[in-house]
């Protein structure tokens, strides 16, 4: 920490050609030039020396009168032992007979969560100052950072609007970068204004640049890539140039092919991955990629990686998947019994796949139990049908939820008089449905599964089906959004909620529209 500094700081009527400021332990300054910022800019350059516990920071040229300077560290400065940085460390002086002393204060917080967004390095700008300059990298004005509670105060400031931004900076060059968090304030704060501003920051798309790696395929034609990035809900995977091998079931950010060929290795093959849209209207982007040509690898043992267990909902089949895809299945090598009842099994294709899906509607009534044994012989796995599978007799067991054990949920949601989406998710934040809503609204589930649900409100004041994150460009935050705090359904259960929401978030009142129910 710092321990004098001469002049010392909030000093005024001096003209000093240096500062010098003494620390508590030993420090260096190896990248000072691209942290420090000097307001209002001095007219010639500066040098820094380190002298063991001493910094030394000298310059030339005349300063301006009755002008307030503002020196800001940023991270350039680090102690020797560890190289942590001397954090919100800022000098400032007076040439004249006053200081500038006023303040921006404010607390930031996630978009989403609500939660405080620490270490943010906040910019302000002057009102002045056009958005375009903003975006090509115009070193800022005044900075400060938030805390450990999302809080901010950055001072010092003369009378004048500034424009507020606060950045995550990851590469610490006092901008913000496509990828990086970010919080948008009013264009126009005023300085010396008491109240505190609250800002809401989202993640923004950086470069993105999905690849495929870790290529391999085996003598059965069984090809696989991972994914340096993971597939998301609805996502769909196509051959840019028309070929004979066919795409498998992907998981996660495995991707799986059959059919692979020697002669394939020399042909140039591009894979597409098309993105689905994260709300009901939005749209569908795509990336192409490059495919590797697999090394090949000795056969590994295939294994069930999927299988119904537990009680299931009515109306969901049962989905066995195997880490190598079959060509076919023997289905008299099955033994199926609904309710102590043999029925005959019957399988869904097209072959081959990692999949295998029953379709018969008596696996999936309420309150039926579902016994199924698989014999030696049953599976035909595709490059290898001489192959018996499985090695030994499978046993599986399930059940599916009787009628009464499942729940009803009403959702009555008030207050919030424009345009929004209710998201509906289960106990492990997964999406089960997205309603697009106009005001005060009553949504009714039905079927559900006794357990934790969660509901969000996503802001859509523009009314277009789309929740809007953080748009830097426009100089727009993200569109309001609440959380419900979760609600636990038991069996049989008919429950009401009443979710009142803040008005204030709309902007303004809209017109009411009739409610709609999934």
């Amino acid at each position: 920490s710092l321990l004098e500094a001469i002049p010392e700081v909030g000093a005024t009527g001096v003209r000093p050609d240096r500062l010098i400021l003494e620390f508590d332990e030993y420090v260096k300054a190896g990248q000072w030039r691209s942290q420090m910022l000097v307001s209002p800019p001095l007219d010639a350059s500066i040098d820094l020396i380190v002298r063991g516990r001493k910094v030394e920071v000298s310059w030339a040229g005349q300063l301006r009168d009755s002008s307030t300077y503002v020196f800001q560290f940023g991270e350039g400065i680090v102690d020797v032992n560890e190289g942590n940085p001397a954090k919100h460390l800022v000098h400032a002086f007076s040439t004249g007979d006053r200081l500038d002393t006023l303040v921006i204060q404010g607390v930031v917080n996630d978009a989403i969560d609500g939660n405080p967004s620490a270490d943010l390095r906040v910019m302000l700008y002057p009102e002045a100052l056009s958005l375009d300059s903003v975006l090509a990298g115009v070193a800022p004005q005044f900075v400060g950072a938030t805390d450990d509670q999302g809080a901010f105060e950055v001072g010092y400031l003369p009378r004048g609007g500034y424009r507020v931004m606060a950045v995550e900076d990851a590469n610490r060059n006092y901008a913000w970068d496509e990828g990086e968090r970010v919080a948008l304030g009013p264009k126009n704060a005023m300085a010396g204004d008491t109240s505190v501003l609250v800002l809401r920051s989202g993640e923004t798309e950086g470069p993105r640049a999905p690849y495929l790696s870790e290529a391999r395929r085996d003598s059965t034609g069984h090809a696989s890539w991972t994914l340096s990035e993971t597939l998301q809900e609805g996502d769909s995977l196509s051959w840019l140039e028309a070929c004979d091998l066919i795409l498998l079931n992907a998981d996660k950010n495995l991707i799986q092919a059959w059919g692979w060929e020697k002669k394939m290795d020399s042909v140039a093959m591009h894979l597409v991955w098309h993105h689905a849209p994260t709300w009901p209207a939005g749209e569908w982007t795509t990336d192409t990629l490059d495919v590797p040509a697999p090394r090949w690898t000795s056969k590994e043992e295939m294994v069930l990686t999927e299988k119904p267990l537990g009680k299931r909902l009515p109306g969901e089949a049962p989905k066995l998947s195997w880490s190598a895809p079959l060509s076919s299945v023997d289905t008299s090598l099955f033994l199926l019994k609904v309710d102590s009842s043999l029925v005959s099994a019957a399988v869904e294709g097209p072959w081959p796949s990692l999949e295998m899906v029953f379709v018969d509607g008596g696996l999936v009534k309420p309150g039926v139990h579902v016994s199924l044994t698989i014999y030696p012989g049953a599976l035909n796995r595709a490059g290898a049908e001489s192959e018996v599978l499985p090695a030994d007799t499978l046993d599986l067991m399930w059940s599916v939820q009787p009628k009464d054990a499942l729940s009803t949920w009403i959702l009555n949601v008030q207050g919030a008089q424009c345009a929004g989406l209710v998201e509906l998710t289960d106990g492990q934040g997964m999406r089960l449905d997205v309603v697009p809503v106009h005001g005060d609204t009553v949504l009714t589930w039905t079927g559900m599964a006794p357990g934790r649900v969660g509901a969000t409100w996503w802001g859509d004041l523009d009314a277009n089906q789309v929740w809007r994150n953080v748009d830097v460009g426009a100089w727009l935050s993200p569109e309001p959004i609440f959380k419900l705090a979760p609600v636990e359904l038991r069996s049989n259960w008919v429950l009401e909620t009443i979710w009142n929401l803040d008005a204030s978030a709309c902007g303004g009142v809209l017109e009411p529209m009739e409610a709609r129910k999934p």
